[in-house]
Order: structure tokens, then C-alpha cells, then sequence
């Protein structure tokens, strides 16, 4: 097991910052007498956490270039490592879409509230949306949608709802959950001839419903129709509706005409990218909710290049403190620059053409092919690929990604939803996602790097 850790280790060191590989691979052991699986050893809980979030992929692309991809990787402390003490919980932007549905308080992270929200000019709206209906002020039909790319903060403004509501209505009588779960216990009802309390459930003892990733309902056409009688009820009654999707329900495919209908029935807030200022806030509020006071040339400097959403800011502030924790040096420019080059959080500089070449190498496709007709599977699953990293990386809406694709809208956004829906089920498909997201922020470092160290000089 030493040989072959020795031979990822080699690859880790290019694929990895200098001082990413210093401060976290490095320090790894192996367990040697273990046959049939590499066991790591971490010095301490606090590394077996980040290596875990945040190089385990890495590690185990690298294992599939030494011709090891089948072997697995664990992770465990070092022998005399102190045992990890429970800790309070931060705040968390990731969605808890748990698989046992709730409902109810418990179901909600309490640091999800309307005066931990920053407020920028990209969110405001849905911002005081959310307050205003929550608050019971004058609503359009009692029904928000809110729609964002990941962690741009939908969930953060559903769940404010939820915390703010469920501290005046009975318990049990705010509903929180995702569109996967609606559908699953629905599922579950049926098959234990259940219906009637869920009904019950949904339509009468129901105030307040917060249904996220509504986009999961496509194509599911029995649960589309459940969810139109329990919305009628629910609106007849005036009950505060809120959705969420990375999707507007124009966009969403196979979804029923009538649930369109109703989705569309209040206000659809649209949360952007947050700009520069609204960044630096928001670094400065996690910085503060962690109880680390760091100066604002450093939070302006991280903000300049992490670009991308609240999830990626967040993780910002938890590099810079980790190093500068681990390394016993204070917070500092140079410390930030490590961070930057860590996360590969240049900005978003790749474009269509590069990203349509970059996929099209891996797949040994021509951009001709990329972009013709043909359903051969390997075409299909590159022009896939393309169409989605496109999203990801650029500023580009559907109907221009359908144009530079040759494609027309409705074919982009099925193309787009089946990679979500497949990406899930097919492990192999996730590892080649995973592997070309490397490829490409390898390629955003070198296009972006020399900005961030000229403006590090500056600084």
C-alpha cells in the first residue's frame, strides 16, 4: 500500500497548490499491513474533516490514474491523535434534504434567518418578499418562488420563512421539505394504503408549506396531479406557499400545464450572483459569526476572485482560518493567496469556445461532432457535459447556450435535467463529471493565476 499511496502522492503534488500539499497530504500516513484498501491516517479530527470535504476526490482520481481506481479509500486517525470533542454546529448552506421527511421545528437550521441573510443588490427582492410574506404583509396570492443557482440562497430565505412562521403556528403545522420527499412518501402511502392521512396530512393539517427543488416533479406525472389537489386546498385557504428551484417553471420540462399554472400563481423572485460589495459582506458576516476579526484588505482580496456563490465564500473564510489555526500565523495577504489557490477561485474566465475544446479532448470528440446531429452515446454524453459545465462557468442563458450548442431551448434544459437526474444513479458518470471539473479549474488557474498574484503585489 506504501508503494502505491507514494505513486499518488506524485500525482497529488501537481495537482494540488504547493501549500495545499504541504499542509494536508503530506502530513498523511498509510496503514500498511491492510490488504485490499488504502486507510489513511489523518494527525488530528479537524484534518480527517477537511480532507474528507475537501481532497478525497482528488485522491481518489489520482488512485484511477496508478491503476487502482477499484480500491478503497478510508480515512482514520493516527494513533495518539486526540479524539475529536463535539463542537456547536456552524451555519451550514447546504439544503438538508433528509431522507426521512419532516416537518415541523425540527426540520429547519435555526442560523436560516431573515438578519443572518445579507442583503445585495442581486437578492434584494427576494429578500423582502420572503419578509413580507412571512410577516403577513399585503402577498400576491400568499406564494413565493424563489429561483437561484446553488447556493446563492433560496433555501436560506425558505427556511427564514419557516423559522419566522413556526414561532407563532401550532407545531406540526409548517411543513418544510423537498419535492423528492413529497414525492417519495407519496410513494410510501400508496404502497401501505396510506393515502388518506397524507392527504390529511398535506391538506388539513398544513398552514405553511416550504417545498424545495421543485424541478425533481418532472416527468412524474401521478405525483404532479397530487400536488395540484393538495395545492387547490392549500389556496383556497389562503396558506402560505413557498417554492424553490435552480430552474423558473417556464423552464422546468414534463411538468404539467396545470402545477405551471399554479407555480406561476404569485411572485417568482430570481436570486443572481452576488456582486462585489454584497461578497465582501458576506465574508465579513462569517468571519464574524466564527468569532474571527479579519481585516477588510484581506476580505476584499478573497472576494475579488471567489466569485461564485455563498457556499464557495463560506468555504473562503474556513480555509483562511484552518491555516491560520494550524499554522499558528496570523491572518494575512499571503495566507489569503494560499487560500485562493487551494479553492482554484480565480474567477470565471473560461468561455464557451474553451470549455466546448476542453470536453471535446477528453472525449476525442471534433467540435463539429459536438455540435452536429448525432445520437451516438459518446456524442451525446460530451455535448451533455459541454452544455452543463457552459452553465456552470459562464453567464450564459439557456436560449444563448441553445444557439452556441445549435440546439433549441427546450432540447438544452432536458439535456441539462437528464445529466442532473443521471449524474445521481451513475456512479461512472459522476467520477467523469468530477474528473473534468479538474481539468477545468486546472485551466482556469492558468488563465486566471497571473491576475490574482498581480493584484496580491499590489495589495
Amino acid at each position: 500500500m506504501k508503494g502505491i499511496w507514494e505513486q499518488v502522492k506524485n500525482l497529488l503534488r501537481e495537482d494540488i497548490s504547493p501549500s495545499g500539499y504541504r499542509l494536508w497530504i503530506e502530513p498523511l500516513g498509510v496503514v500498511p499491513e491492510v490488504e485490499g484498501e488504502l486507510i489513511l491516517t489523518c494527525p488530528n479530527s479537524f484534518a480527517l474533516r477537511w480532507i474528507q470535504s475537501h481532497y478525497l476526490d482528488f485522491i481518489r482520481q489520482a488512485m484511477s490514474r496508478v491503476s487502482a481506481p477499484d480500491l478503497p479509500v478510508k480515512l482514520s486517525l493516527a494513533p495518539g491523535a486526540p479524539k475529536p470533542q463535539s463542537q456547536p454546529q456552524v451555519c451550514q448552506e447546504e439544503l438538508p434534504l433528509i431522507a426521512e421527511p419532516r416537518s415541523g421545528r425540527g426540520s429547519f437550521n435555526r442560523s436560516f434567518t431573515f438578519d443572518q441573510f445579507v442583503v445585495g443588490a442581486s437578492n434584494r427582492l427576494a429578500f423582502q418578499a420572503s419578509k413580507a410574506l412571512a410577516r403577513n404583509d399585503t402577498f400576491f396570492n400568499h406564494i413565493l418562488f424563489l429561483t437561484s443557482g446553488p447556493g446563492l440562497g433560496k433555501s436560506h430565505l425558505s427556511q427564514a420563512v419557516g423559522n419566522f412562521l413556526s414561532q407563532s403556528a401550532p407545531s406540526g403545522k409548517v411543513h418544510y421539505l423537498s419535492a423528492e420527499n413529497f414525492a417519495n412518501e407519496m410513494v410510501r402511502a400508496l404502497k401501505g394504503g396510506r393515502m388518506s392521512q397524507f392527504k390529511e396530512r398535506f391538506r388539513k393539517d398544513c398552514e405553511v408549506l416550504l417545498l424545495e427543488e421543485v424541478q425533481f416533479l418532472s416527468g412524474k406525472e401521478k405525483i404532479q396531479a397530487e400536488m395540484c389537489y393538495t395545492l387547490d386546498t392549500l389556496m383556497s385557504r389562503k396558506t402560505k406557499l413557498v417554492f424553490t428551484s435552480c430552474y423558473l417553471p417556464g423552464e422546468i420540462s414534463q411538468l404539467s400545464q396545470e402545477l405551471r399554472s399554479r407555480l406561476t400563481a404569485g411572485v417568482i423572485t430570481p436570486i443572481g450572483p452576488p456582486d462585489f460589495p454584497t461578497r465582501v459582506n458576506i465574508l465579513a458576516k462569517k468571519a464574524e459569526n466564527r468569532g474571527a476579526q479579519v481585516s477588510p484588505k484581506i476580505l476584499e482580496y478573497l472576494a475579488e476572485f471567489v466569485t461564485e456563490d455563498v457556499r464557495r465564500l463560506e468555504s473562503a473564510i474556513d480555509c483562511l482560518m484552518a491555516r491560520s489555526t494550524l499554522l499558528q500565523q496570523p491572518f494575512s495577504l499571503r495566507l489569503a493567496e494560499e487560500v485562493l489557490q487551494d479553492l482554484q477561485a480565480v474567477d470565471r474566465s473560461l468561455s464557451v469556445p474553451e470549455i466546448q475544446k476542453i470536453v471535446g479532448d477528453h472525449y476525442r470528440v471534433s467540435l463539429p461532432e459536438l455540435l452536429g446531429r448525432s445520437r451516438q452515446k459518446r456524442l451525446v454524453q460530451a455535448r451533455r457535459l459541454a452544455l452543463y459545465f457552459c452553465r456552470v462557468y459562464t453567464q450564459k442563458t439557456m436560449v444563448e447556450l441553445g444557439k452556441l450548442f445549435k440546439r433549441s431551448h427546450a432540447s438544452v434544459v432536458h439535456a441539462l435535467q437528464t445529466l442532473e437526474r443521471d449524474r445521481k444513479t451513475q456512479p461512472r458518470l459522476a467520477q467523469e463529471v468530477h474528473l473534468l471539473e479538474g481539468k477545468l479549474a486546472q485551466a482556469q488557474v492558468k488563465g486566471g493565476w497571473m491576475r490574482a498574484s498581480t493584484l496580491h503585489t499590489d495589495a
